[in-house]
């Protein structure tokens, strides 16, 4: 008996636990209900009405239709919300009937004007389907997933055979696209749906397509779409623009925590950056000295500031040159896997290395782009295994114009990472970061100048977009060019500097203390006016003049003077509307 009673403690203990998840991960997606039993979620932002929110949860919720991405509007006829997968629909006609609401056709509309071969009838199996009603096969693993989630009520019939797009094997049905992705083979990553709510929406935005009567009782389809496939599910937190979030960032590294964190609230600020070096914290491989890195994620929950890690610098076990580039990348996927885990729902964000188009980060073949691309993908998946809900950002590019041993042209860079194994590389990121200074350029001037607004004063270090914050355009034109518009930028490094000294810090002479004022406050302002796909800036910096030696480069940035008494950028960002 009592080894009976044991095994039933046991049972009950286990059903409690899963009880206490199941009701944590709904608190995760849903923040609050009100008497009507609408439900707010706090990553998008948006309220989702009742007979939505019931569909959503009895339906497969996050993995088969993400995050709500806009408010309820009216289209045609019909009440429809827009979610990163699908867009639902309210048909008040059968209102108490599975029908009330249904979903778009998404996978028909935005594959209109596509011409997919169909295939021969084959014999049904428990391994395959052939659809009369469409003349497609449906097989394999694309059979198991679609019986398994919701079959035709859900997906719809396919559209397609399977093919090849985006470096992946896809199958479109009426109201989605199945996704296979071999390296998460075994687990329940392995097919995924496309974003073709996110896809269609964006449209529907931009004014591409009409919505009156486009419902999924009406079967009339819009343009086509080339969008291709996405990795494993993004946390949805900034991916749906706009937004802006005010980021500082510091150095907390054995210094006064609460010194900084009660600066970065003073002047109404939400988000910090600190960089981390894995060589400091790993050695040798699988032991980890997290020592003050504790304190400061402790700290910055503590105060109720998000907090993102930017990960550079390779240890020495890991690189046989002792520098650059690990090795193997798969070591760097394990390194962000055993951190994510271990901050997981303290760190909000990661960044994944630093400036690697510069020598003094990678020390690699800058033509070479493909060894980024490889640390990348590896720190994604790493990062995501650890943390399914971090936001995870590409490593900055820095502006440089030019192409020689020590540097590559940001954008040129750029473009080659998207070409990387056909466009593959776009799976593995939630956003693209940017490094954009503004040298002594004011941030509305541009190169070249196109309209008056575009000119700049400064005299030097203005022939290049390099030297400009609209640098930020460019490389959102390349993001662009590849179909990836549907990310946000996050600026993880930008500002000005101001060092009026005789032989001082070049590109900071030409600035006053107010000149960094105006331009740091501009910039935020103008990303919020007419950048709708920004998300978080993290302005350099905080505090590297209190201790920095007064004449490097990074203390002329810091809104702080070596004493922490402010600088007048200091007072101006703390009056700065934040909306």
């Amino acid at each position: 008996m009592t080894r009976k009673r044991t095994y039933l403690v046991t049972i009950l203990v286990a059903l409690v636990a899963l009880l206490i998840a199941t009701a944590t991960d709904l608190l995760r997606s849903a923040h609050a209900q009100d008497s009507k039993g609408d439900y707010l979620f706090t990553q998008t932002g948006f309220t989702v009405p009742a007979p939505f929110m019931d569909f959503w949860r009895s339906h497969g919720d996050l993995a088969i239709f993400g995050y709500p991405i806009s408010p309820v509007v009216t289209e045609g006829q019909y009440q429809v919300q827009y979610f990163e997968r699908n867009r639902f629909e309210l048909h008040p006609e059968h209102a108490g009937t599975p029908h009330e609401v249904e979903l778009g056709l998404l996978g028909s509309y935005l594959t209109a004007g596509r011409a997919f071969p169909q295939s021969d009838p084959v014999a049904e199996s428990a391994a395959q389907k052939y659809f009369v009603q469409t003349g497609h096969l449906l097989s394999g693993v694309f059979y198991r997933y679609w019986q398994a989630n919701g079959g035709l009520a859900l997906f719809g019939y396919p559209i397609s055979e399977a093919l090849q797009e985006g470096g992946y094997t896809v199958q479109y049905f009426q109201r989605n696209r199945f996704e296979l992705h071999p390296e998460h083979a075994g687990t329940a990553y392995e097919v995924q749906l496309g974003l073709l709510g996110r896809d269609y929406y964006t449209q529907v935005k931009a004014g591409l397509v009409g919505t009156t009567g486009q419902t999924s009782s009406l079967d009339k389809p819009g343009p086509p779409t080339t969008a291709g496939p996405t990795a494993v599910p993004v946390s949805g937190a900034f991916n749906s623009g706009p937004h802006i979030g005010y980021g500082l960032i510091v150095h907390m590294y054995y210094q006064d925590h609460q010194r900084v964190l009660n600066a970065v609230k003073d002047i109404g600020f939400g988000w910090v950056k600190q960089q981390v070096q894995w060589s400091d914290i790993e050695a040798p491989k699988g032991s980890y000295a997290w020592g003050e890195l504790d304190r400061i994620v402790a700290d910055c929950n503590a105060a109720n500031v998000n907090l993102m890690l930017s990960v550079v610098r390779v240890p020495a076990w890991a690189a046989a040159s002792g520098r650059g580039l690990p090795d193997d990348p798969q070591d760097f996927g394990d390194f962000m896997h055993a951190m994510a885990s271990r901050y997981s729902g303290k760190v909000k964000a990661y960044e994944i290395w630093n400036e690697e188009n510069l020598g003094a980060e990678t020390f690699e073949a800058h033509w070479k782009p493909a060894r980024y691309a490889e640390l990348l993908k590896a720190g994604f998946l790493g990062t995501r295994a650890g943390d399914a809900q971090a936001v995870v950002i590409s490593g900055a590019l820095t502006p440089t114009g030019v192409y020689n041993d020590d540097a590559v042209e940001d954008t040129w860079f750029l473009d080659q990472l998207y070409q990387w194994n056909n466009g593959e590389l776009r799976n593995y990121y939630d956003a693209l970061g940017i490094h954009p200074y503004g040298f002594w350029n004011p941030p509305d001037t541009m190169w070249p100048v196109k309209q008056p607004g575009d000119a700049t004063p400064a005299k030097e270090y203005r022939n290049h977009g390099s030297f400009y914050f609209r640098r930020i355009e460019d490389q959102r034109a390349v993001m662009e060019k590849h179909g990836d518009s549907q990310k946000q930028v996050w600026v993880t490094e930008f500002g000005w500097c101001s060092d009026q000294r005789e032989g001082g810090y070049l590109e900071c002479q030409n600035n006053s203390l107010d000149d960094q004022a105006r331009y740091t406050v501009r910039a935020f302002q103008k990303a919020q006016q007419d950048y709708p796909y920004m998300g978080v800036m993290f302005l350099w910096n905080l505090n590297f003049s209190t201790f920095q030696e007064w004449y490097t480069g990074p203390a002329h940035f810091s809104i702080l003077n070596p004493d922490w008494s402010p600088r007048p950028v200091y007072y101006a960002l703390k009056a700065m509307a934040k909306p």
